[in-house]
């Protein structure tokens, strides 16, 4: 698919603050942090939870259904609902997306890896 507008200016997406896009039929979740500006799944592989309403801190995303923790930079695993660290547990990583900024807009790289 490549390269995908996302719709949203990068001024509109603060720091340590998500948002939920479709791209095509791909639910991708944008997050901010002081880091970087990063592209994950917005569901749960777990049990299919929004991301986009757990809670951020730093670069940790916590599912709000099941707890699972995820890596935003990369969408690894740091803890699954039972607070097992890989590589036990029982949840897959979400996959995550490149991203760029043009013109000031946010866009995302679906290609397949």
């Amino acid at each position: 698919m490549g390269w995908q507008k996302t719709g949203v200016a990068l001024d509109t997406l603060a720091p340590g603050t998500t948002r939920e896009v479709l791209l095509g039929a791909t639910p991708v979740l944008l997050v901010r942090t002081a880091h970087g500006l990063f592209a994950i799944e917005a569901v749960c592989p777990h049990l299919g939870g929004l991301l986009a309403d757990g809670p951020l801190s730093d670069q940790r995303l916590t599912c709000p259904e099941h707890a699972a923790v995820f890596d935003v930079r990369d969408g690894h695993v740091l803890s699954d609902p039972f607070g097992v660290e890989p590589p036990q547990g029982a949840v897959d990583a979400l996959r995550s997306f490149p991203t760029r900024v043009e013109a000031g807009w946010v866009e995302v790289d679906l290609s397949p890896r």
